[in-house]
């Protein structure tokens, strides 16, 4: 009870701030019964209809509220209310303790991890608990106002700062605020959806991973608060750094569980060290559903390894380019990139594009700028985000000198230059550490070697900064079109573009995808923000499936469909063709910020690649895959690699081209290669992203109607053939 024991001691003179409850937790019913049904897809139209009416965030509270708490802050009561595994309402004492650290690699406080009995206590309530719920939404919104007023706010912001130390909690909350809304809505369509009848939402328990830096909105609002409200048992899993805030929120939702009389089953908590935590969820995989994660690539291959319904969201060196060094605000643009959070955001900058000529004492000066704090409380205090915590040892060392690096002399910063050419592939993240690529090229000479570099390592986010605002636009393009990565932002002389910029609540969609062609090997499926997270594990049914394959259709389409034999394939084409006829009515779709200008919608695999579908099955099998290209402007961007001559007919009658092998060591960066199996039938919208890039491209200028008119011209936009 200590949670709840400190805030009520912090609030005691406070009134607790609810506003607008309303519009979280009534008209439930009424969004459930839209007459006009087109999904909850990603870019579809009733998907672009749940960014309206969102909330306004009140800042000055969720400052005031952290501070607030960090003012009454009580250090030992990490200590003297140790982290230990939560069952069904209760915490699992009698372990082994251990300390925990900051992630400034400080000790600051108690951990029990759980004994073998409670291990197997833990596995029996995975292996064997069910939801009898379907529709918790009216008490687990009244829980979730809860969490984002002034009675919890400084709460998660708070324990999120002295456990990760991060600076811009508030921002985080703030968005949070605004994106719930959005993906609320989502949750709504994909319950009258399966209401309906036409999908089920697998109800087996699902895991969340957490991860420090946006633990608040990410793991406890994306991934658990919208997957317990459609009645989803979720299994929290402790850390083996940084576990304090996640371990608080979750023994806090617990609480408020408790108070809306919801079944505590619903909520567990395991504090194990890693392969214990290893042994639970492999050994009980019959009984579960996904696991969610937020994490390095390397981990994110560890985790599906041994849990192939892993949905992780992964990495990527963030990536500036850079047409003029001489430009204050560039330059600025750079070193915050590089330091927001002190290299501990996802989208920090890893890789500089700059030109010709670019020195290290360029870089020694930029970096000199850098600002040093001993502690985030300091960073929120000020109103900073982008200081960096000097010679931490929460994390691995900087580079080593060997591989070119130099440490700067005065900032606890680390960069190499690299004379014409661009880092090798792969390069490692150096969570939380500085670490700075500088290629000094020749970009327009090179760009074809960027856009392969591009390609081949996914970064999360691409800015372009050129010498003027056409330079800009041009480069920006040719490297949208050219590539498959999901946040593009283009930058002017007086607006620059930073690596670490995307409101998705705003229409600036985000996502962490690892390259497609390795999609497999790290995720289930590609995540997308916003989206209903239910969703990543809800499937058609087979009677919605062959409603479906009895629709009529014509031409090209019916001459498709009339090939297929099974009925529910059959229908599985139908509803993706609906899918991306509406999707495609306006796409690109315009975002709803006013400091930026954003578009975003479905495309195209990049442009010149190839996507080769490798099966020698069946025709139904390949049907879902293929008719993605067949049906849309990506047609003449796919190969079918298949040695069945019944496959290679229906090719050949369809324009199709084909092929009886692809020698995988010649595929360029950008092509991708895909096995089929026989096909499952999840939501259309998860399908589509395991094929086709999704996600924004942005002008750093407010209203700026003329990058709107030129984007929307371009050929990626996905459109129906």
């Amino acid at each position: 009870m200590e949670t709840q024991v400190h805030i009520q001691i912090l609030l005691s003179d406070r009134r607790i701030y609810v506003k607008n409850i309303s519009s979280l937790v009534t008209n439930v019913s009424k969004q459930t019964t839209t007459t006009k049904k087109k999904s909850f897809h990603f870019a579809s139209s009733e998907y672009a209809k749940c960014f309206r009416d969102q909330p306004e965030p009140d800042v000055d509270m969720l400052k005031q509220s952290a501070v607030d708490f960090l003012n009454t802050f009580d250090k030992e009561l990490w200590y003297k209310y140790p982290i230990a595994s939560l069952l069904n309402g209760k915490e699992l004492r009698g372990g082994s303790m251990v300390d925990t650290v900051n992630a400034l690699g400080n000790v600051n406080g108690r951990q029990e991890h759980a004994t073998p009995e409670q291990i197997k206590l833990l596995k029996d309530h995975i292996s064997t608990y069910k939801s009898n719920q379907n529709d918790l939404r009216e008490p687990i919104r009244r829980i979730e106002q809860k969490l984002l007023s002034e009675q919890y706010a400084g709460f998660l912001i708070g324990n999120q700062l002295l456990d990760f130390q991060k600076q811009d909690g508030v921002t985080e909350m703030e968005e949070s605020t605004s994106a719930n809304h959005v993906e609320r809505a989502l949750n709504d369509l994909v319950f009258r959806d399966e209401m309906d009848g036409r999908i089920v939402v697998n109800r087996l328990p699902v895991y969340v991973s957490c991860v420090s830096n946006f633990t608040n909105f990410l793991d406890l609002f994306r991934k658990t608060i919208r997957n317990l409200e459609l009645g989803i048992p979720c299994i929290i899993l402790g850390r083996s750094n940084t576990v304090q805030h996640s371990y608080r929120w979750t023994k806090l939702l617990m609480e408020l569980l408790e108070e809306e009389k919801i079944d505590p089953g619903m909520l567990t908590y395991l504090s194990c060290p890693l392969e214990d935590i290893m042994d639970i969820t492999q050994s009980c995989q019959e009984y579960t559903g996904n696991l969610y994660s937020t994490c390095s690539r390397q981990l994110a291959e560890s985790i599906k390894s041994g849990y192939d319904n892993t949905v992780a969201s992964t990495g990527g060196p963030n990536t500036l380019v850079i047409m003029d060094w001489t430009n204050p605000a560039i330059r600025d643009a750079i070193r915050m990139s590089a330091t927001i959070e002190s290299s501990g955001q996802c989208t920090a900058l890893r890789h500089v594009v700059a030109p010709i000529g670019t020195t290290e004492q360029d870089v020694e000066v930029l970096l000199g700028d850098t600002k040093s704090i001993a502690t985030a409380d300091e960073a929120l205090r000020q109103g900073s985000f982008d200081c960096i915590f000097p010679n931490h040892k929460g994390s691995a060392p900087g580079p080593s000198a060997d591989n070119g690096y130099k440490r700067h002399a005065k900032v606890d910063a680390s960069y190499r230059v690299l004379a014409d050419r661009l880092p090798p592939n792969e390069i490692e993240e150096y969570w939380r550490k500085v670490v700075v690529d500088v290629s000094a090229i020749d970009v327009k000479e090179r760009l074809d070697e960027l856009i392969d570099w591009l390609n081949t390592n996914q970064p999360i986010s691409l800015g372009v900064n050129g010498k003027t605002r056409e330079e800009s636009m041009e480069l920006g393009f040719r490297l949208w079109e050219y590539t498959g990565l999901v946040v593009n932002t283009i930058g002017s002389p007086d607006y620059p573009a930073l690596s670490c910029q995307a409101r998705p609540q705003e229409g600036e969609v985000f996502g962490e995808f690892p390259p497609r062609r390795l999609l497999e090997r790290y995720t289930k499926y590609p995540v997308v923000v916003p989206s209903a997270t239910p969703a990543y594990d809800a499937s058609y049914t087979n009677e919605y499936l062959r409603q479906q394959g009895k629709t009529k259709a014509a031409g090209k389409v019916g001459s498709f469909l009339e090939n297929l034999s099974d009925d529910k394939v059959k229908g599985y084409c139908v509803t993706l063709y609906q899918y991306l006829l509406d999707a495609t009515m306006e796409n690109p779709k315009r975002g709803f910020g006013t400091s930026r200008t954003a578009v975003w919608g479905l495309q195209r695999p990049p442009l010149g690649t190839t996507t080769y579908l490798v099966c020698n099955s069946s025709m139904d099998d390949l049907a879902p895959a293929l008719f993605l290209f067949f049906a849309t402007n990506a047609e003449c961007q796919i190969v079918v690699v298949t040695e069945d001559a019944i496959i290679n007919d229906f090719c050949v009658k369809h324009s199709i081209k084909t092929a009886k092998a692809v020698d995988k060591s010649f595929l360029k960066p950008g092509d991708n290669y895909k096995e089929i199996n026989t096909p499952t039938f999840p939501m259309v919208g998860q399908f589509v992203a395991t094929l086709f890039p999704i996600g924004h491209i942005k002008s750093t200028t407010p209203n700026d109607e003329e990058f709107v008119e030129r984007v929307c011209r371009l050929e990626k936009w996905l459109t129906m053939s």
